[in-house]
């Protein structure tokens, strides 16, 4: 199942990409998560970066919708890359996800661009979701998929804090 979802940041697509390139940030979006586990690490490749993160979420931890087809901890691994930018500062990156133990295959390529008022970034991410649980595995996915938008609001809120202090 496929979705397009946008994130606005209220800062310059150099700004934007600083602070996802920066180990902190990155730290702070998944705190909410109580990851104890969680290993975070950020590799500058040229003027790009590839933000890598993994670690396991328990069966508890996860949504109902997913969480009974899964009787232990998941391992998971998720790795967002971003290329160099453009003379504008727009940037093409990916999302690759992977978790061990559940039925599951994501993943998203992703577009930094300058927003049209000039003091904001627009990230647009095309996600791609499969569930590979027979008979459920697409009502899995809308379920999940239904969540983007709270997730991309905690992003944005997230974000624009961020930046309010860098």
């Amino acid at each position: 199942m496929k979705k397009r979802v946008t994130i606005t940041y209220p800062a310059s697509p150099a700004r934007v990409a600083a602070m996802l390139a920066d180990p902190a940030y990155q730290r702070s979006r998944f705190e909410r998560f109580s990851l104890e586990d969680a290993s975070i690490d950020v590799a500058v490749r040229g003027r790009g970066f590839v933000a890598t993160v993994s670690g396991s979420v328990p069966p508890s931890r996860l949504p109902a919708a997913a969480a009974r087809f899964v009787r232990s901890a998941v391992s998971f691994g998720l790795t967002e890359s971003w290329g160099e930018p453009a003379a504008d500062g727009a940037r093409a990156g990916s999302l690759d996800a992977t978790a061990k133990g559940a039925p599951v295959k994501a993943g998203a390529t992703m577009s930094m661009r300058p927003g049209a008022d000039g003091d904001s970034t627009q990230v647009t991410i095309d996600l791609e979701l499969s569930v590979s649980v027979p008979l459920v595995g697409r009502s899995v996915e809308e379920k999940v998929l239904a969540q983007t938008g709270r997730v991309v609001a905690d992003e944005e809120r997230r974000g624009a804090a961020w930046l309010a202090t860098a």
